[in-house]
């Protein structure tokens, strides 16, 4: 655990790629360990696609929002294809609805 609000779960292999979950909340504070994880899990990857799963974030400031489009431009530079996961009924697609980012950082619903 970050300063007891976001949790990062180990990096595991699924079909189509990898998956790289969080869960807490991400802002201001917490918002350079996503990134940080993020930029940990692609120096790993050689390829393929990495899908960061949001579905269990209860918040997401735009702080959070930057570290996920520093992942996806870092991605795009490695060619991996970099994708998020969000419930449809969460916060975090919520916030990255109102910012306009859901075809920008390909999210999913989960």
């Amino acid at each position: 655990m970050v300063g007891e609000l976001l949790d990062v779960k180990a990096l595991r292999e699924v079909d189509g790629g990898h998956v790289l979950g969080f869960a807490g909340e991400v802002d201001l504070s917490t918002a350079p360990a996503l990134e940080k994880a993020i930029l940990a899990a692609l120096g790993e990857l050689g390829g393929g696609r990495l899908i960061v799963d949001l579905t269990e974030v209860t918040f997401l400031a735009s702080a959070g929002m930057s570290a996920l489009i520093a992942g996806r431009e870092k991605a795009a530079g490695k060619d991996i294809e970099l994708a998020v996961t969000a419930s449809p009924t969460g916060a975090a697609y919520r916030s990255l609805e109102i910012a306009g980012l859901i075809d920008v950082l390909s999210v999913r619903a989960g």
